[in-house]
């Protein structure tokens, strides 16, 4: 392979997160509306064929990775032909797969079996009560039995996102800390990014404390993660690892004598400098940086008859214009606050 898709500060880009639907069956608090959003119109999709053009067009061009995401990804219409058509793809080394987990359970074998190895869940509670409540009307259970039923197949790693809300409390923390402790299982804190529309959430940076925890000094000092440091310090033992098999920014540590870990990605621009990967929506466009309005619309030059060899020429083109961190993206709001233009599921989360 003689070309690469390399942007101007000489990061390599090899990760693609490839978001195959904005569908969702739950209506998180912190991701969308209550009633909903304006869903894409099914034309406009990318159909299983043009998918896997622009795989291999990026494959060639050196993605090796792919996470597969919505929306909820197993929504879309035979999603498990979609993902072994991906898996077969020359090139492709990594397939992976984020979900909310409520349909998990049903498409478990089949998903191992057309190559997905790899799980991330969404899951913000342990209290069915209050799980119901952040999803507006999810099933705990269910997701439940999907996360267990993946460890029993032998997806590895499985790991479990939980964003920082305001809803995220001592309990919470406690009963993620013990399935860390007693399952196989990553749990990652995730601060909450700022999407537009919805600022009236409490994010993961809002409120500010003090803390002399040496766990905690390369970690962003908010009141999040010292209140989850402060409940892992008093448990004891706590020592920073190398993360489980993955390629997003996340920083990991290690209980003495348990089976899981605990992670936090976090919304900090410092990460910026370690970023190799692209997305593509599921409306067909190549976004550089979850920040950025800046895409590339892959879907009109494929329907337009663009060659191959034309549309690589373009995308390493655009990759240059990758911004150097969130900062540079120049999507601020009218008060001067960084934005995500899109909701989550309209670009892949």
């Amino acid at each position: 392979m003689s070309e690469e898709l390399v942007d101007s500060y000489s990061r390599k880009m090899d990760y693609l997160r490839l978001s195959v639907t904005d569908r969702c069956n739950l209506r998180c608090i912190y991701c969308m509306p209550e009633d909903g959003i304006k869903l894409i119109d099914k034309k406009e999709l990318l159909t299983f064929e043009e998918i896997i053009r622009v795989v291999k067009i990026l494959s060639e061009l050196g993605i090796k990775k792919i996470r597969i995401t919505g929306g909820e990804p197993l929504l879309r219409e035979n999603i498990l032909g979609l993902i072994d058509k991906i898996n077969k793809v020359d090139g492709i080394e990594d397939l992976s797969l984020t979900t909310n987990g409520t349909l998990l359970d049903r498409y478990l074998s089949k998903l191992y079996r057309v190559g997905i190895k790899r799980l991330n869940v969404s899951l913000d509670s342990l209290n069915p009560k209050k799980y119901k409540m952040i999803t507006r009307g999810g099933e705990l259970s269910q997701v439940l039995d999907g996360i267990f039923g993946a460890l029993k197949i032998g997806f590895k790693p499985v790991k479990i996102n939980v964003v920082m809300t305001h809803f995220l409390d001592e309990k919470d923390i406690l009963d993620f800390i013990k399935l860390s402790i007693e399952n196989p299982i990553s749990i990652r804190f995730i601060e909450m990014m700022p999407v537009v529309d919805l600022s009236n959430i409490e994010c993961g940076n809002t409120g500010m404390v003090k803390s002399d925890n040496k766990l905690n000094k390369s970690l962003n000092n908010n009141y999040f993660t010292n209140k989850i440091f402060s409940i892992m310090g008093n448990n004891g033992g706590y020592y920073k690892i190398d993360g489980p098999v993955g390629y997003g920014p996340a920083i990991y540590y290690k209980l003495k004598g348990s089976i899981g870990s605990i992670g936090f990605i976090l919304n900090d621009k410092k990460f910026c400098r370690l970023c190799s990967r692209i997305r593509l929506t599921p409306r067909g466009t190549i976004k550089l940086c979850l920040f950025s309005k800046w895409e590339f619309d892959m879907k009109t030059k494929i329907r337009n008859g663009a060659s191959d060899e034309d549309i690589k020429k373009q995308v390493m083109i655009f990759i240059k214009k990758k911004p150097k961190n969130r900062d540079s993206s120049n999507n601020y709001g009218s008060y001067g606050d960084l934005k995500i233009p899109d909701y989550m599921n309209q670009i892949g989360g």
